[in-house]
């Protein structure tokens, strides 16, 4: 269990101590279901135990109760456990300036106590919050240094209250229309960016570098693995010069590595703006870029190659149907891709089954194809009159699938669980804490059900059905691929 998890027990403890409740209502939006999203390295550092953090019973302002007659909740993220039914109500993105984009959404207590944003770890602290570009295969946490993220003031929500929150976020470039939004103790949904933006009272202020990082996913395809990362972070415009994110994409992509000798070959690639020869030449520095960058991650066991491919290999259109450009179909095509091949010890056991053998019932929500992108969600029940373990952690573990993470297999292949390239206090693109019931980590309340979710990359576009394991469940479960 990482330190972030512990931290966060002990704020749901102290504020709210009910037992397990009904299941949540579904909005009546159309967005009540997930619409839509990798690795940290192990060297970024847990938050100091020094750093001072306001105590539980210190003075808050506190947010209203909800009025007769409240509006239509927009766009919903419903609750990941019945047992904690908090929800996102009326999400919105909305550009902040020209380098800042701003989620404001209201977060609704459905509990019978009281709780705060701490509780869930939506503060400036814990930073349990994410956006997600499935096309560009980008990520974004929250704006601001360690410990100062720029999210609203945390504040005590009454039961069947909710407050406003607003959180800052490094701006996508123009043409991105929506992105997946992933909060703590919520599913995640697809949200478009809107053309009004916030006022200015309504921006958290602060400092700190940007948090936007390459998604890092892995494909294992017999004794090969492979990887796809997103030119775009990882470069600038026309450059084969490596960003500060390019970098910890790279050191997080070497740490998922399971073979210890090998060869690994590098190739790149670009999209169909400008001359051959340019995009050639481009694309050849590029992939020696990423070469060089792998070896002192890897190290000399390996053989490295690297090659440039240009334009010649697209995976998206250039161009719409009728001629126009394209951005976003050339910004899949902008990308380095990586295959390592050599021995290597299993992934990931595929058995054990400490979730059954506690009682829990497995069945699949949804496999949603979001661009190159699986949004996975499975629904983990506790039919019995007792609470069960679920030790879940969103925490990497080399050669490992723990208790409660997902992978999907394909056809000869088998496609893990995407992480975070920039540093966050979880790992993966998927359920982001074990808080599924007030009070307490890892457990299920009697009669309770959560929503395990989690993104991995996309088999082929004819693959229409996959297996999905989940961790400390035993035998895979059948699924359906459905379009997102």
């Amino acid at each position: 269990m990482t330190p972030h998890t512990r931290r966060l027990a002990c704020g749901v403890a102290l504020v709210i101590t009910l037992s397990a409740c009904g299941a949540l209502p579904r909005s009546t939006s159309g967005q009540d279901e997930p619409s839509a999203p990798t690795e940290l390295g192990s060297t970024r550092e847990p938050p100091s135990a020094e750093e001072p953090r306001p105590a539980q019973d210190e003075a808050r302002p506190t947010a209203n109760k909800p009025q007769p007659g409240q509006p239509d909740p927009g766009i919903v993220a419903p609750a990941v456990s019945t047992a904690l039914p908090v929800e996102g109500r009326n999400l919105r993105l909305a550009r902040s300036g020209e380098r800042e984009l701003a989620l404001r959404f209201d977060l609704f207590n459905g509990t019978d106590k009281e709780l705060s944003l701490g509780t869930l770890g939506l503060d400036a602290r814990e930073r349990l919050v994410a956006l997600v570009d499935p096309i560009t295969g980008t990520a974004y946490g929250l704006a601001g240094n360690s410990g100062e993220g720029r999210i609203s003031e945390d504040v005590d929500v009454e039961p069947g209250g909710s407050t406003p929150v607003t959180a800052v976020f490094t701006a996508p470039p123009q043409d991105t229309s929506e992105l997946l939004v992933a909060l703590n103790g919520m599913r995640p949904v697809m949200v478009p960016i809107g053309a009004a933006g916030p006022d200015d009272g309504e921006v958290p202020q602060g400092q700190g570098d940007a948090q936007v990082g390459a998604l890092v996913c892995k494909v294992g395809k017999g004794s090969k693995e492979a990887f796809t990362l997103p030119s775009d972070v990882l470069f600038e415009f026309g450059s084969a010069k490596l960003s500060p994110a390019a970098r910890s994409a790279i050191t997080g992509l070497g740490e998922r590595v399971g073979a210890s000798s090998g060869t690994v070959t590098v190739d790149g690639h670009t999209d169909g703006v400008g001359g051959d020869a340019d995009n050639q030449t481009l694309s050849e520095r590029r992939a020696q870029a990423v070469r060089q960058a792998l070896g002192p991650s890897l190290g000399d066991s390996f053989a490295y190659r690297a090659k440039g491919h240009g334009e010649g290999d697209p995976v998206a259109p250039n161009a719409k149907p009728d001629g126009s450009d394209d951005p976003r179909g050339r910004a899949k095509n902008r990308r380095v891709e990586v295959e390592v091949d050599g021995e290597r010890e299993p992934a990931a056991p595929v058995s054990g089954g400490e979730l059954s053998d506690a009682g829990l019932r497995a069945e699949v929500d949804s496999v949603r194809r979001l661009s190159g992108y699986l949004l996975t969600s499975v629904k983990v029940t506790n039919p019995g009159a007792e609470p069960a373990p679920l030790s879940y952690e969103n925490h990497f573990t080399p050669k490992e699938l723990t208790t409660g993470q997902l992978s999907v297999s394909g056809p000869g292949s088998r496609h893990e669980l995407c992480g975070f390239a920039e540093p966050t206090y979880f790992d993966f693109v998927g359920t982001l804490s074990s808080g599924f019931m007030p009070g307490k980590l890892d457990v299920l309340p009697a009669g309770a059900e959560v929503t395990l979710w989690g993104l991995v990359p996309a088999p082929p576009e004819n693959v229409a059905s996959v297996k999905i394991q989940l961790g400390g469940y035993g035998e895979p479960l059948d699924a359906q691929i459905t379009d997102g």
